[in-house]
């Protein structure tokens, strides 16, 4: 009998760490991806964001050996560890895909429909951000009609729940008419990736090669926008040849206008509209087509950052405190003894209430997934390095756990 497509393999062949379901796919031949019946078999790792299998320390070796002792897995459980793999801080649902995890862990059952999670072979489809597609619309609407020479007003009248965005766009953007032929092109490129971010066309894969494939429409643009303002050839601002040529530059208003190009060059992180960025990085690129200026003056830099920062140390820290089995009630009545510039409490609250009383040796294990993932977020590119910091100085740990397990 053929196994459905995305039916799990059974639990004897996966080793720790991994996850294998089949593909729906069958071959003549058995191969190194298929089972002894030559159904295809799609594998992967369940430690997203810390490399391969021969890179894996001290602290994930652990957890594995934690799965091992536990034998067999049934498949709720193993759906439940596949969803924590796929988590992503930087995914726009951060907290509500936490409180998800925590409560699948917490009852043993993950939703039949999850919510979308991360990048990492999610299984969830349900979205967590309620009117997105409409919103996007809205903003290519919008941007279409000024462009059509339409009266601010009418757009507020059009879209009201949308003003503080249009009369900003309207006034870094300044008079169609006096638009200059670089901020046109800007504006076509800004205006691409949206026939897939308004769902027009779900074939992510060939909007992405209309957006940023090397011959395609955004790179074309990108060619007449280098070409018109004297720029060197464009490339995405998080590559070394980005980086080369910005150092090129000389002229300060050059060099501005060269990182905007590279940032759309970028895009979305490609078209990655469940980052949680997407809307501020589409007002910033309005911005910088408007004014030559990539910061946005009257925003607050930073704060997204600090957000995410403290919510994923207020997790952290709970999900270390119960798996080193302290009290919730004692961990509070301690933190209110020290300063970390802001409450980590509600995270607190959600990691003991969600998870619930009962301990269990799958529960522990699937907590240790969840905290090694997060910790690893919060420890990232150093961005959150002021915050352990000062943490350290208050002697508040978010590795207790870990630290004493390989001490032990």
């Amino acid at each position: 009998m053929m196994p459905n497509k995305n039916e799990f393999v059974p639990y004897a062949m996966v080793s720790p760490g991994s996850e294998a379901v089949y593909s729906g796919q069958k071959r003549e031949t058995v191969t190194d991806d298929t089972d002894e019946h030559g159904h295809v078999i799609r594998r992967w790792s369940l430690w997203t964001w810390t490399g391969v299998e021969l890179e894996w320390g001290r602290e994930i070796q652990h957890i594995n050996a934690m799965q091992q002792s536990l034998g067999p897995l049934d498949d709720e459980t193993r759906r439940i560890r596949a969803h924590i793999a796929s988590w992503g801080h930087c995914d726009s649902g951060v907290p509500v895909t936490v409180d998800e995890l925590l409560t699948a862990i917490g009852r043993g059952k993950l939703d039949e429909e999850p919510f979308h999670n991360g990048c990492f072979w999610s299984a969830g489809t349900k979205g967590t951000q309620p009117r997105q597609v409409e919103s996007l619309c809205a903003i290519e609407e919008i941007l279409r009609d000024y462009l059509a020479g339409k009266d601010v007003q009418d757009e507020v009248a059009r879209f009201p729940y949308a003003r503080g965005f249009i009369e900003r766009a309207y006034q870094w953007l300044g008079p169609v008419d006096e638009l200059s032929e670089v901020q046109r092109l800007l504006l076509q490129r800004v205006l691409l990736p949206f026939e897939f971010l308004t769902g027009r066309n779900p074939d992510q894969e060939a909007v992405h090669q209309t957006c940023f494939g090397e011959d395609g429409p955004g790179a074309q643009l990108d060619a007449q926008i280098a070409a018109t303002a004297g720029l060197p050839r464009i490339h995405a601002n998080y590559t070394r040849e980005f980086k080369e040529s910005l150092a090129g530059i000389g002229d300060p208003a050059k060099r501005e206008l060269y990182k905007t190009c590279g940032a759309l060059a970028h895009g979305l992180h490609g078209l990655s509209d469940c980052h949680h960025s997407t809307f501020r990085w589409i007002e910033g690129w309005i911005y910088a087509t408007g004014t030559g200026k990539r910061d946005i003056p009257t925003r607050k830099r930073g704060a997204e950052r600090e957000r995410l920062g403290r919510l994923l140390f207020g997790y952290v820290l709970g999900l270390d405190q119960w798996l080193k089995g302290t009290p919730m009630q004692f961990l509070l009545l301690d933190l209110g003894y020290v300063d970390l510039g802001f409450d980590p409490k509600n995270e607190i609250l959600r990691v003991y209430a969600l998870l619930g009383e009962e301990r269990t040796p799958v529960k522990e294990w699937l907590v240790a997934c969840l905290w090694h993932l997060m910790y690893s977020s919060l420890m990232r590119w150093d961005i959150h390095k002021e915050l352990i910091e000062r943490a350290r100085q208050a002697g508040i740990g978010v590795r207790t756990w870990i630290d004493g397990a390989l001490a032990g």
